[in-house]
């Protein structure tokens, strides 16, 4: 078990998680990570959330059955700008 010092950072408190740690976790990529926090029996629980991939967040309000509905789906691409073949 490691000890760690809980410092004031701007309006909130954080505590710095070793590289360790947080390898143990799973936690690699430090970009953007995320956890989720609970406290059970009086301990601060810390765990790895599954992180949605990026490309399903931008459908999470894609309706696909309205979509297959719609007899008029029809995508405007602009003018072509080099070559392409459509």
């Amino acid at each position: 078990m490691q000890n760690a010092k809980i410092s004031k950072w701007g309006n909130s408190q954080g505590i710095r998680i070793p590289k360790a740690i947080l390898s143990e976790i799973g936690i690699t990529n430090l970009d953007d990570a995320e956890v989720s926090m609970d406290v059970e029996q009086g301990k601060l629980v810390i765990m790895k959330t599954k992180s949605e991939s990026k490309i399903m967040s931008r459908f999470a309000n894609f309706d696909y059955e309205k979509y297959l509905q719609d007899e008029n789906r029809v995508a405007d691409l602009g003018e072509p700008k080099g070559r392409e073949l459509w």
